[in-house]
This record gives C-alpha cells, sequence and structure tokens, in this order.
C-alpha cells in the first residue's frame, strides 16, 4: 500500500471519529417529528420523544408549525412586521387530558434564516379551542 493511501486511510478515520465526538451517533442528529395535519395556516407536527406523562392526566409536547403564506400573512396582521420573515414555531405544551386544557409554557418563532424572535413563556391554562388541529393533537396524545 502506498504511503498516499495510507496517508488517507489514516486521514478518513480520523475525520469520522472526530464528527463522532463533535455531533455523537448518527441516530441522535435529527428529531423525530410525527405529521398530524395540515390546514390553510400552516401544516403541524410534534416531537415524538417530547411527549411525557407528567401526571396520569396531564400530557406534555412540542409542537412544530411551519406556516404557509396565508399563515405569514395571520400574524403579519396580528403580531406586526417582525412577523414577515417568519418560517415556523415550536411551542412546548401541557394538555390536561380530562379537563381538556391546555398551557402553552414556551411559544419559540423561527425566522427563515432560523433565528428566534418573538420569544412568548406563559404558564396559564386555557380551554382547549375547539378546531381540528387541536382536536388532532389531542387525540393522538390523549389515548
Amino acid at each position: 500500500m502506498s504511503r498516499t493511501k495510507l496517508f488517507s486511510m489514516k486521514l478518513g478515520v480520523a475525520l469520522m471519529v472526530i464528527e463522532l465526538l463533535i455531533f455523537g451517533p448518527p441516530e441522535v442528529w435529527g428529531i423525530d417529528w410525527k405529521y398530524y395535519g395540515a390546514n390553510d395556516v400552516g401544516s403541524y407536527f410534534y416531537e415524538i420523544e417530547s411527549v411525557k406523562q407528567l401526571s396520569p392526566n396531564i400530557i406534555r409536547v412540542c409542537v412544530q408549525s411551519i406556516y404557509t403564506d396565508r399563515g405569514i400573512s395571520h400574524w403579519v396582521r396580528e403580531g406586526g412586521k417582525e412577523f414577515q420573515n417568519l418560517y415556523f414555531s415550536l411551542v412546548l405544551s401541557e394538555y390536561h387530558c380530562i379537563e381538556r386544557s391546555i398551557r402553552h409554557l414556551s411559544i419559540r418563532f423561527y425566522s427563515k434564516d432560523e433565528k428566534v424572535f418573538y420569544p412568548i413563556q406563559n404558564n396559564e391554562w386555557h380551554f382547549l379551542v375547539p378546531d381540528p388541529m387541536s382536536e388532532a393533537l389531542f387525540k393522538e396524545i390523549c389515548k
């Protein structure tokens, strides 16, 4: 085996080891999102690994909403011009399955260049709004 080939092999192995040390094993690189619906405002997914049963009746989940042009227009009307570059949001929520209520612990909006803007923290419980997307997620996690 030539020195060049041996050096290339050693370099390849070294780079692979460094990559594993920095990024971890490949299965943890991505987040496993499950699609649960779409409407004219956007498409909705929840993070499977985030679903946690905190008590017999309370479930915590992280939801990703990827907005359509119509969804972005809605947020611009409701929240102002800073939403013009809106791409998606991540919402950490808790569902009370018996009382059919929800509280959004954290809402983070992300721009098209994936920068966080307009983060919201909240702890108040609200009754679940009867809309198809909320109902679909409620049925999925409160089985």
